[in-house]
């Protein structure tokens, strides 16, 4: 199913608006999602809209919060977001980040009390925008157990790294350090699919590939679960450490001194499950290090250098990470985002609960594909 990119704008716009948004906050929030969407990762973008609504409605997040600074230097900021929205929390932090780093070179900020961002791939393109060198990463509920052990700790604690590539896409990496991100393994469970490793780890501490040993309700983006996901091996344990210890305890959401951290609980829903929301956000600036054409040019040189290669068996080609993201947007911005149809089924019976169910189906066109 085909949906119009401004019909699911309009769907975050009026999510944001019924929750008490002001213009500015409803811009930053619909513009995150929409992006997720276009990017092709609709578990941060029209997948999430159930879960956010979840949050809005019971208070862990609000609109018209403060976005204070507690400590500042020409290139560092603490910022608390006082459990306002993460999407407008962390675009503002990065924000904040390519400021300082037009002055300084680079920027770098940390936010505490803040709410789920989302997809952190879009607040590292934001610096891209600014011809610079974005890097974001997020911390959040307790989803994820350590490697070798059994019971959730940490986030999937999501990090992006994005490039500017001069003519070309840029590089932009975007991933969980978890093995599969939650909306992911929903995803699976959902289908009926298993993963492509035995990476969940269910009650008994088994690991496992099947996703339904894990995940007791598929419909829910954030749901129950009995055992935890696994990272993405030791590296990947390693790397998700690093983002705890540069969002969460930079930032001083998280002093694990909690009793969750010894054993949190393992079915606890959306609003009862421990979670520690940051964010660090860096920008860099190309131009404080050379000339911005010199470093196109020798990325454009790199990609092509790569793409050009004969590819391996079992290859189509060399594939540079975030290749192609342009033009998949440009067709889904003429035609139409592809979206689950569950997923959309579901967006519709929250916007007929909310009140704004016309504002979505007034230019809706469905086309398959």
């Amino acid at each position: 199913m085909r949906i119009p990119a401004s019909t699911l704008y309009a769907l975050y716009d009026n999510l944001a608006r019924t929750h008490g948004a002001d213009a500015d906050e409803r811009r930053l929030f619909a513009d995150s999602l929409l992006d997720a969407d276009l990017r092709a990762h609709q578990t941060q973008g029209l997948g999430l809209v159930t879960y956010m609504d979840e949050l809005f409605s019971a208070g862990i997040a609000r609109f018209g919060q403060p976005f204070e600074v507690l400590h500042d230097s020409p290139a560092t900021a603490l910022v608390d977001g006082h459990a306002g929205s993460g999407h407008v929390i962390t675009a503002r932090a990065m924000d904040l980040a390519i400021d300082k780093a037009r002055r300084s070179g680079i920027g770098m900020v940390t936010t505490r009390n803040s709410g789920d961002c989302g997809m952190v791939a879009s607040f590292a393109l934001r610096a891209v925008a600014q011809d610079m060198i974005g890097i974001a990463m997020s911390t959040g509920p307790l989803l994820v157990a350590p490697w070798g052990g059994t019971t959730a700790q940490f986030c999937t604690n999501p990090l992006a790294v994005a490039v500017p590539a001069g003519r070309v896409d840029p590089i932009v990496i975007d991933m969980a350090t978890s093995a599969y991100s939650m909306g992911n393994v929903v995803l699976a469970a959902r289908d009926g699919r298993l993963l492509d490793g035995p990476w969940l780890v269910d009650a008994a501490g088994r690991h496992t590939d099947q996703p339904r040993d894990v995940i007791l309700n598929p419909m829910d983006r954030e749901s129950l679960m009995e055992g935890a996901l696994l990272p993405a091996g030791p590296k990947g344990f390693g790397m998700l450490l690093i983002v705890e210890m540069l969002a969460a305890l930079l930032s001083g959401e998280r002093n694990w001194t909690e009793k969750a951290a010894e054993e949190p609980t393992q079915t606890a829903d959306t609003r009862d499950r421990k979670a520690f929301y940051s964010q660090t956000l860096i920008a860099i600036s190309v131009a404080h290090f050379q000339e911005s054409s010199v470093f196109h040019s020798a990325a454009e040189r790199m990609v092509a250098t790569l793409t050009a290669m004969t590819p391996a068996q079992g290859f189509a080609g060399v594939r540079m990470p975030g290749g192609g993201a342009n033009a998949r947007k440009m067709d889904w911005l003429a035609d139409g985002v592809e979206v689950r149809d569950e997923e959309w089924g579901m967006a519709l019976q929250l916007a007929q609960r909310l009140g704004f169910i016309d504002a979505l189906t007034s230019d809706t066109k469905l086309a398959s594909g």
